[in-house]
């Protein structure tokens, strides 16, 4: 049975790119549909939908194959003066660069896109898969693989929304901390780890302030290292992520910081709260914003359009304002983290993916390769609160080794790091925004599927620690190499 663990990780990748080629590549492929953010990202590149324009395709419900580069489709030019900052930019360059090397031409086919992510997502998986002794591989690569191969993921890489990289280099920055964590001194892992955090944090500035996090975990692995040289490169890549995240941030324009603010207030808490009125006073707004309720900031008649207006409501309305009133009334986000679990995070396929080109109706759903994520959903919905068990089982088990495993420190740390993003990602999407919140909760699925796959570690760390000390007679307990999970 050796030959199994041996030939274990080359299996694994061969199944990860078999279901990623068949999703990704080959026709019927999935995607995702456009919710008007599209144009962010392609309007730089001047790309657009070959057939028609973005208006004539059905938005939430359409997945679109095919573009065309057109002086019409012009939006956004020029990375350093965009009013959209995410690295999604980069990878969207490089599929148009390549296209053009073997299809030259206005069109692009946004598979070129999704094969490019393909290619990073693999070796994301990849350097998970080897975090393990050949022995210990197959069961931690083949969950891995169902879950970072399932349609909810997968979906976003045909797809021009800034979340992609997102997903893509979470999941890279996760498998390359495990390497980190059982190998402190080495200089391989390091600098990847490094690239996919920064990649991760400029995706989108609702993930800078995630990306923090991890910022604070180099800042663990510092205290670890016994190398001098790796401990302040650690401190200055900690540095680096905290200025990458500010400036994502502070880039954003007040109106767009905004948007969040107003979705919450008009779609949730006033038309929730006993008294709309006496809600949206305490809110800073008063019987003239009335009229917004049940309304968000992307209605055609929406005030948020104009500028002044936007302005306005964000000096009297704002995320402090609305901090202050959720500490006033905790019952309220205590209600919407609750709800938001069987409704937007059980929806983890939210829009159509199939597409019309491929003889599919509009908001079409693929039913192939979602396995994890109809398991997933289905307890979400029947049983909420198996989250919060969930939750408090990685929580305890992370603290656990940090206290009684100094080995098990660094990876104790970067699973509560991931843990911690999970729930910061989630408070945001449910506290902070009320407008598509399926789709705005899948960075927190992502981080909390990728804490169950650090829970196998740890839990056989935690049998490790055990069955050590009763080798030891009651003593300390002893560390064995050649016993460890991971490599």
């Amino acid at each position: 049975m050796h030959w199994i663990g041996r030939s274990s990780g080359p299996l694994l990748l061969a199944f990860a790119a078999t279901f990623l080629i068949a999703q990704v590549l080959v026709r019927p492929a999935v995607g995702i549909a456009n919710n008007g953010d599209f144009p962010k990202m392609a309007g730089p590149f001047g790309l657009g939908p070959e057939d028609r324009d973005w208006n004539s395709h059905k938005q939430y419900g359409e997945f679109v194959y095919r573009y065309v580069r057109a002086d019409r489709y012009i939006y956004n030019r020029g990375f350093k003066t965009a009013e959209f900052w995410s690295s999604e930019f980069f990878f969207v360059k490089l599929a148009r660069g390549l296209q053009r090397i073997f299809q030259p031409g206005p069109r692009f086919d946004i598979r070129w896109l999704g094969g490019v992510y393909s290619a990073f997502l693999l070796m994301a998986l990849g350097v998970w898969f080897f975090a393990f002794a050949p022995r210990f591989r197959l069961l931690p690569g083949l969950l891995a693989v169902l879950i970072c191969t399932d349609v909810a993921y997968v979906q976003y890489l045909n797809s021009f929304y800034m979340d992609t990289p997102a997903i893509v280099f979470l999941i890279l920055a996760t498998a390359a901390g495990l390497h980190v964590a059982y190998r402190p001194d080495d200089w391989v892992f390091p600098p990847v780890m490094v690239l996919a955090t920064l990649l991760f944090a400029t995706s989108k500035s609702q993930h800078a302030v995630s990306a923090l996090v991890l910022g604070l975990l180099f800042i663990g692995f510092a205290c670890l290292s016994r190398n001098r040289t790796l401990r302040r490169a650690w401190i200055a890549s900690s540095v680096v992520v905290v200025v990458m995240a500010v400036g994502m941030v502070r880039h954003d324009s007040p109106d767009y910081q905004s948007t969040g603010v107003f979705n919450i207030v008009f779609l949730r808490i006033a038309p929730e709260a006993p008294d709309p009125l006496q809600a949206l006073r305490e809110l800073g707004l008063g019987k003239n914003e009335m009229r917004y309720l049940r309304t968000h900031a992307y209605f055609p008649d929406s005030p948020m359009a104009d500028p002044a207006w936007a302005r306005a409501f964000a000096l009297r309305c704002n995320h402090i304002t609305l901090i202050r009133y959720y500490l006033h009334h905790p019952s309220v986000p205590i209600r919407l983290l609750y709800e938001g679990l069987s409704t937007h995070a059980a929806d983890m396929r939210p829009w159509g993916n199939l597409s019309l080109d491929d003889g599919f109706k509009p908001d079409a759903q693929s039913t192939a390769f979602s396995y994890w994520s109809d398991f997933r959903g289905f307890l979400l919905r029947r049983a909420p609160w198996h989250m919060i068990l969930l939750v408090l089982t990685v929580l305890g088990t992370a603290i656990w080794l940090l206290v009684r495993s100094p080995r098990d420190r660094a990876c104790a740390g970067l699973t509560l790091a991931i843990l911690v993003i999970a729930v910061l990602e989630y408070g945001v999407a449910e506290l902070v925004d009320a407008a598509e919140t399926q789709r705005h909760v899948m960075i927190s699925n992502l981080a909390m599927d990728l804490s169950i796959l650090l829970l196998l570690v740890l839990v056989s760390r935690v049998w490790i620690w055990h069955r050590n000390r009763r080798l030891a007679g009651n003593g300390p307990a002893v560390s064995v190499t050649s016993d460890a999970a991971c490599v």
